[in-house]
């Protein structure tokens, strides 16, 4: 949760962190969705007061198969651009496929999640512009090789209509509930 002085009092917003776990300077992402995070570039200004609570959540790749499936919709790429800022540091367990759909042509990230993955022989990029198509199942699932499905793990984020037909659908290919993780934009 971050709290943040403006010039119109205080903003309070959870969001997810972007850079490294180890990294003494905190960053985030913000995307304007409604009237609080439009105003923010306005009524923030550098040096007013900030206060970080949390963090809340348990979206770690550590929790996986050594074979994993990373999928971001939009400004649901945040978690995975942190996850692939530590690569030197926290490396994954074995082969990864990271998926980053979102409406182009400007997808936030794409040359320095591309770079990162350049420096990691595991992980795979593949960046979709759903404007030419929505990313489906049997997409990503192509991307395994023909590895069973109960040895792969999925971690999503992004909108929640995406991420539940993804994960209503890897359940029907096979893939345990327990091995598909999901980043929720909300409370529960």
């Amino acid at each position: 949760m971050l709290y943040l002085e403006a010039i119109d009092g205080w903003h309070r917003h959870p969001f997810t962190i972007t850079s490294r776990p180890d990294d003494h300077l905190l960053s985030f992402a913000i995307k304007a969705l409604g009237d609080d995070t439009s105003q923010l570039p306005g009524a923030v200004q550098p040096g007013m007061p900030a206060v970080i609570r949390g963090p809340f959540g348990r979206f770690s790749h550590h929790k996986g198969t050594r074979r994993q499936l990373w999928i971001a919709g939009g400004i649901g790429i945040t978690p995975f651009l942190s996850w692939l800022r530590a690569v030197d540091a926290q490396p994954p367990r074995g082969p990864v496929d990271l998926f980053y759909t979102s409406a182009g042509p400007a997808m936030p990230y794409t040359n320095e999640i591309t770079a990162m993955a350049a420096g990691c022989e595991l992980i795979r990029v593949h960046i979709i512009d759903s404007r030419d198509g929505h990313l489906s199942a049997t997409q990503v699932l192509a991307s395994t090789d023909g590895e069973k499905p109960d040895t792969l793990s999925v971690f999503m984020c992004g909108p929640a209509g995406m991420t539940s037909r993804f994960q209503a659908e890897f359940r029907r290919r096979g893939i345990p509930r327990h091995h598909i993780y999901r980043e929720y934009f909300d409370w529960r």
